[in-house]
């Protein structure tokens, strides 16, 4: 490194909304981003007076936005140097040819090594489409496989595959929603020509769920222009379009949508333009989080480049205590491995409580995973699996499992049969204690809603706490359906009429306050406690807020007391059914 570099030095756990913030992203331009780069971190426009990064562990977790690794390259950074980085900014950072150094662990990898030299991964593909590259058959010997390696081996039309080595899998689904999908458009047509087809335009599904509320917070015309062009780009190539149902109302969150529109079988390979893509694994999928240039090369190519993970196995065992929930149970995984715990690895999920847990919680479970690090969390099909897959119109699907002697890189084995209702603190979702080591901590906002909290095992949930009672003075509780359907059998069961009665607000279904872009957000200085996946700093409102993490009974629960708890004790809370 020359001595005049000026070099912009950052510890571990560097996210993308400390790169990039949620609310900047409604443009993929580059001269726009560059300006906002690290400006929750070191103020806005800072970044353009370095040449050079050097952080810790874990660079570029959170989202799959490729929005960052953009402005950073746009800033004028010529290279990105950490000790590791997370798996979907790597991918995408190698992908628009931004220079990165592991200090760590070196990579020589010749399919990346390759895709570096032509200039990143649409000059390599235009090279495959002319035959003047083509991709090497795995030359992995007979080995026992994992359940990841197994879908990927199948994927990739190779008989075994290892850890890692790069394959080119096919893709048996593509996902992109309001927030990226028109750029990708942009990138497909710019460099695959303005009249190319995706590869199967049955195979993609187009979702509007991210941005379409964020006028109810703020003035941002650039939302509904990528909602519009979303639109057009699905009208123009015949792929499924899962539209807004009315103004501003999403039909619903694309990862409780897709599996609820049959979508979701197991043994697919799923890609999204979206980091909790990682949920469709706890339907026995390999699904995965990919950015705007991986998405357009998936449109004209059918397939992607994975680097094959290890896998971390998790065994579930004991009973679990009433009123734990799958949010408790990741959360308490994620203060045991830490943000980078799963980094780049996939996560298997089993045991005697996932064998009890439905379908619902398990989507919670692998949707998480990211927050780990993880590339994907799966669980193997079962009974439970079926069931749902079948009720959702799918009955012709393959199941794959792991080898009973397949090869881990680790095994973690955990009793929760004690496990205590956990919190997440600020500002990383691996912050993590159980409530009983909390104190007293008020809050003014409460939310339960996102993938992660708003299924309607999670509505059941609150609806279980708030039946006659009213939630504390001086608290705002937000519920959001995550999808219409949810809201439909929400309404049947009665869910909503104790909401309203309760005094919660409820919400439109669509992703809102998760991402910075609805109503529900954190103002200046508040303190809130949400069922969504994230608390990284501003991610769900301004940057002075606090943003703790808990399942939805417990947010409930908070609500009621007017501060975060899991026990219900204001006697005054309840109605006087006499009155």
């Amino acid at each position: 490194m020359e001595t005049n570099t000026k070099v912009l030095r950052l510890g571990d756990d560097i996210n993308t909304d400390d790169i990039i913030p949620a609310k900047r992203c409604t443009t993929a331009d580059p001269e726009y981003l560059k300006q906002y780069a690290f400006e929750h971190l070191i103020g806005e426009g800072t970044l353009l007076s370095y040449e050079q990064i050097e952080a810790g562990r874990n660079f570029g977790c959170g989202s799959s936005r490729e929005n960052a690794p953009i402005a950073i390259k746009a800033a004028g950074i010529k290279k990105v140097c950490a000790q590791s980085f997370a798996e979907i900014f790597y991918r995408n950072s190698i992908n628009i040819g931004l220079p990165l150094e592991i200090l760590s662990q070196p990579v020589n990898n010749p399919v990346i090594e390759t895709i570096v030299r032509a200039g990143g991964l649409i000059p390599f593909n235009h090279k495959r489409q002319k035959g003047e590259i083509s991709v090497p058959k795995s030359s992995t010997p007979t080995r026992a496989m994992t359940m990841a390696e197994k879908l990927l081996a199948r994927a990739s039309s190779n008989a075994y595959v290892q850890p890692g080595e790069t394959v080119f899998v096919k893709v048996d689904l593509a996902m992109s929603h309001d927030a990226v999908a028109a750029p990708v458009a942009e990138v497909f047509y710019q460099n695959f020509g303005e009249a190319a087809k995706v590869w199967d335009a049955n195979r993609v599904v187009l979702v509007a769920d991210h941005f379409i509320q964020v006028n109810e917070v703020r003035v941002d015309p650039k939302a509904t222009s990528l909602y519009s062009k979303m639109v057009e780009f699905a009208d123009s190539q015949g792929c499924h379009l899962l539209d807004v149902v009315s103004p501003g109302e999403a039909a619903g969150i694309c990862h409780v949508l897709l599996p609820e529109k049959g979508f979701i079988h197991p043994g697919m390979i799923v890609a999204g333009t979206d980091s909790h893509t990682c949920t469709y694994g706890a339907f026995g999928c390999f699904s995965t989080g990919v950015g705007t240039t991986d998405m357009a090369n998936i449109f004209a190519m059918g397939d992607m480049w994975v680097r094959v993970p290890p896998t971390l196995l998790f065994k579930l065992e004991g009973t679990l205590p009433q009123y734990i929930t799958a949010k408790d149970i990741i959360l308490f995984i994620l203060g045991k491995i830490g943000c980078d715990g799963a980094a780049g690895k996939v996560m298997e999920f089993r045991g005697s409580i996932i064998d009890r847990m439905p379908m619902e919680e398990r989507m919670t479970l692998s949707n998480m995973a990211i927050e780990c690090g993880a590339m994907c969390g799966l669980i193997a099909p079962d009974e439970t699996t079926r069931q749902y897959v079948q009720n959702s119109g799918q009955d012709l699907f393959e199941e794959i499992g792991s080898d009973p002697d397949a090869s881990y890189e680790e095994i973690y084995q955990f009793d929760l049969s004690d496990l205590e209702p956990q919190i997440a603190c600020p500002p990383k979702p691996d912050c993590v204690i159980g409530i009983s080591q909390l104190g007293e901590i008020p809050i003014t906002k409460a939310f339960i809603g996102s993938c992660t909290g708003g299924k309607l095992f999670d509505l059941a949930q609150a609806a279980e706490v708030l039946e006659n009672r009213r939630i504390a003075p001086g608290v705002s509780l937000f519920i959001v359906p995550a999808s219409f359907e949810v809201r439909q059998k929400a309404e049947k069961l009665g869910y909503m009429q104790i909401f309203e009665a309760a005094g919660a607000t409820v919400l439109k279904s669509g992703c809102g306050a998760c991402i910075n872009a609805g109503l529900g957000i954190l103002g200046k200085e508040e303190t809130g406690v949400y069922a969504t996946n994230r608390n990284f700093k501003g991610r769900s409102g301004d940057p002075t807020a606090k943003n703790y993490l808990a399942s939805p009974r417990v947010v409930a629960i908070s609500a009621v007391e007017g501060k975060i708890s899991s026990r219900l004790s204001a006697e005054r809370n309840i109605k006087e059914n006499t009155k």
